[in-house]
């Protein structure tokens, strides 16, 4: 599938919902409504190319900073590389856990904080017999008890805050997680107190080592659409929903933005 996207709007938010309904065959509230969550923007997903490049030559044309790419082309989270045991050398970001692998500083492009949240919700059937003295008289003692059922839900939340790091040369990214690094002690500080604040400190010892990289924190706040999948099991159903997939697709469209205006 082909994404064309927005990543920097040239005028008002009004004007540009009524040109894009325009285009897209949809009403201006609809238009804005594809915009009021944030930029970067996903305006369409088509399977057809040339329309997702008449889109983007529109967009353009108009002023917009628009970008369009194969998802296929995005790089999910779960496959990059992940710096879990990790050290800020004086030229390049090496890994404990993957001998030889590197990140010169002057290779990343850009530097792209986010957050990944994960809701689960479960519910819960049960039944219990219990001893009932009514259906005892009703049934002139032939049945002595009754089911009883019981429901039961619990929801959960959890934030991950993330630090995506893309690359000029356009190898894989790398991924910092602040819930998924095992050794803080890489950033050449002195230890935190708490993950947050070595996430934090590793992201600003990056900002300084990597001075060419653009620093965008936009999807920190980013309104994001959560993908969720439901199980079922014996009793129990629940539905968890994530955020990733939709967080990186929106990284990838931000990079590639950063990208073309460093070079164009």
């Amino acid at each position: 599938m082909f994404v064309v996207a927005i990543a920097e709007l040239a005028g008002r938010l009004e004007d540009e919902a009524t040109a894009l309904g325009a285009d897209l065959g949809a009403t201006p509230y609809d238009a804005r409504m594809l915009l009021v969550s944030g930029l970067p923007a996903v305006v369409r997903t088509t399977g057809d190319k040339a329309q997702a490049l008449d889109l983007l030559a529109r967009l353009r044309a108009r002023g917009h900073g628009a970008v369009a790419c194969d998802s296929a082309a995005v790089v999910a989270s779960g496959a990059m590389v992940a710096m879990r045991r990790f050290r800020l050398g004086p030229a390049a970001v090496t890994l404990d856990d993957r001998s030889g692998e590197a990140l010169p500083y002057d290779d990343v492009l850009a530097l792209l904080p986010a957050v990944h949240r994960t809701r689960a919700q479960t519910e819960t059937s049960t039944s219990e017999k219990k001893l009932s003295i009514a259906r005892a008289v009703v049934t002139s003692g032939l049945s002595m008890t009754k089911t009883v059922k019981k429901e039961s839900h619990a929801s959960t939340e959890e934030r991950d805050n993330v630090l995506y790091l893309f690359r000029r040369s356009g190898a894989p990214p790398w991924l910092l997680r602040e819930g998924g690094v095992g050794d803080w002690s890489g950033h050449g500080q002195p230890l935190a107190a708490s993950r947050l604040e070595n996430f934090r400190l590793t992201v600003g010892a990056l900002r300084a080592k990597a001075p060419g990289a653009t620093f965008d924190d936009r999807l920190v706040t980013r309104k994001v659409q959560e993908r969720a999948s439901l199980a079922v099991g014996a009793g129990s159903k629940s539905i968890t929903s994530s955020s990733d997939a939709s967080v990186d697709l929106l990284a990838h469209l931000l990079a590639l933005w950063i990208a073309r205006s460093a070079y164009r």
